[in-house]
């Protein structure tokens, strides 16, 4: 089976892109800004995080749900 169509090695890379605009909002971008570090954290989680997060899951489920149909065929 292909890396691309095994359904469990989708999920850990769709939860590590979602963790990692985590990462980037509340760590990465905070830490190199010259604005405080909450008001940093809180703008880019709402424009950044969230945008990101729903995106991951939509594409992750389609493709999910496309790779256990291709699977059972």
């Amino acid at each position: 089976m292909s890396n691309f169509t095994e359904p469990k090695r989708i999920i850990r890379s769709f939860a590590a892109v979602i963790a990692g605009s985590w990462i980037y909002c509340l760590v990465l971008a905070p830490a190199f800004s010259a604005q405080n570090y909450a008001d940093v954290a809180a703008e880019k989680s709402k424009e950044i995080g969230i945008g990101f997060t729903v995106v991951a899951l939509l594409v992750g489920a389609i493709w999910f749900f496309i790779a256990t149909k291709k699977s059972r065929s």
